[in-house]
């Protein structure tokens, strides 16, 4: 065969291999349930602060932490489930379907096993069963998860792991064997860098660049605001009819979380600007809402009219004046991006809760979906740059 029609097809392969995929993300409401009692709130939060290494306020359905980690490495991660709804997509395991959370917020991907059965019988969580892989390869690796409202341990072991059209070979997994708490997934792939994994197990993201599946070293996110569906996550590029105008790009400063400089964070024409000279973000998939400083978020609250609730520890709006709320603004590389009011405010049914939660301790600040859903949000693996744009 002639060597120029060789190159050629050898080309050709390269192009339909690593292209760009773009996934369905989907919400589940938790409209059916009533407004969570004081209990479930601090498990929330309590969760958010050991994913960034906090200790938890109080200890609430908490599994202490063993000293002997022989059995493996013991580390803080979370399961943060949002207020309003929860964002997830759909991934496969040589044939079995899970929901899982796609966090920028951690690196480690995993599932329950069937050797699980709280996962089973209390979460009502679908299990993975080795017997039904081809692919599934033994590593047997131990693990152990703690986080604010429980844990959960297992081994490691590798599969291919499929996301739509895309494979990917000898995906390093944590299969649970044991859990204390439930999530509304069944489990997390973890989308941030390889320093923040705990299963020390290459992530995902990561994987997918190595065995060039991705037309670009890039991720990122539309997270419709307003919708019945989550929006997309598009994997190896980005999609132009999805946003407005050019995109703004900011440095990853740390390659473990996906952490950048931002220039300020406050609302519009009150007066509020927070950190006017600019503070460590993490933008974070994996959080519902805005964490910050508590005296930041004070401020915040104070100045959409948000009034404390001591009961439950949190900040309420009056529903019918959502409507006249002025937007929340966010600078990054010297341009202004806002959050509108319908976004920041989450209701449910009769009861409106602030977007903006303090963290005790807290000296920096988390931008989860509620930043993310008015903003699209790409995610430069390559470069370690994050680029937005205000969403459609």
């Amino acid at each position: 065969m002639d060597l120029r029609v060789i190159i050629l097809l050898v080309c050709l392969i390269a192009v339909v291999s690593a292209k760009i995929h773009r996934f369905s993300l989907k919400k589940r409401s938790r409209k059916t349930q009533k407004f969570p009692h004081l209990k479930q709130l601090r498990i929330d939060r309590n969760e958010l602060r050991s994913k960034f290494g906090f200790t938890p306020l109080r200890t609430v359905n908490a599994v202490e932490e063993p000293s002997d980690n022989s059995g493996g490495s013991v580390v803080a991660e979370a399961l943060v489930n949002s207020y309003d709804t929860n964002i997830y997509g759909v991934i496969n395991i040589d044939g079995q379907e899970f929901t899982v959370q796609f966090d920028t917020g951690s690196s480690d991907c995993w599932v329950p096993s069937r050797h699980c059965t709280f996962c089973k019988k209390t979460c009502g969580s679908t299990v993975f069963q080795e017997s039904k892989s081809k692919h599934f390869r033994r590593m047997s690796r131990p693990f152990s998860i703690t986080y604010g409202s429980g844990s959960v341990e297992g081994m490691v072991h590798s599969d291919v792991l499929t996301i739509g059209d895309l494979k990917i070979e000898n995906q390093g997994l944590g299969f649970v064997n044991s859990s204390t708490t439930c999530s509304v997934f069944d489990g997390i792939c973890g989308m941030a860098f390889p320093a923040l994994s705990r299963t020390k197990s290459t992530p995902i993201v990561q994987n997918m660049i190595a065995q060039k599946l991705l037309k670009q070293p890039i991720f990122s996110f539309y997270m419709k605001s307003g919708s019945s569906d989550g929006g997309s996550l598009i994997l190896g590029g980005t999609n132009s009819s999805l946003y407005y105008g050019p995109l703004t790009y900011t440095n990853v400063t740390e390659a473990k979380y996906w952490t950048f400089h931002m220039d300020f964070i406050g609302i519009h024409d009150s007066g509020t600007k927070r950190c006017p000279s600019g503070c460590k973000a993490i933008l974070d998939s994996g959080t519902s809402l805005i964490a910050g400083p508590a005296a930041d978020i004070v401020h915040l609250n104070e100045a959409i009219g948000a009034q404390y609730d001591s009961t439950y520890d949190l900040w309420t709006v009056n529903c019918s004046e959502i409507g006249n709320l002025p937007n929340a603004e966010i600078g990054i590389e010297d341009k202004v991006f806002y959050i509108k009011p319908q976004t920041y405010v989450i209701v449910y049914e009769d009861i409106c809760l602030s977007g903006f939660m303090d963290m005790r301790g807290l000296t920096y600040w988390i931008l989860g979906d509620v930043f993310m859903r008015d903003n699209y949000s790409v995610f430069d693996v390559e470069n370690k740059r994050i680029g937005i744009a205000p969403a459609i």
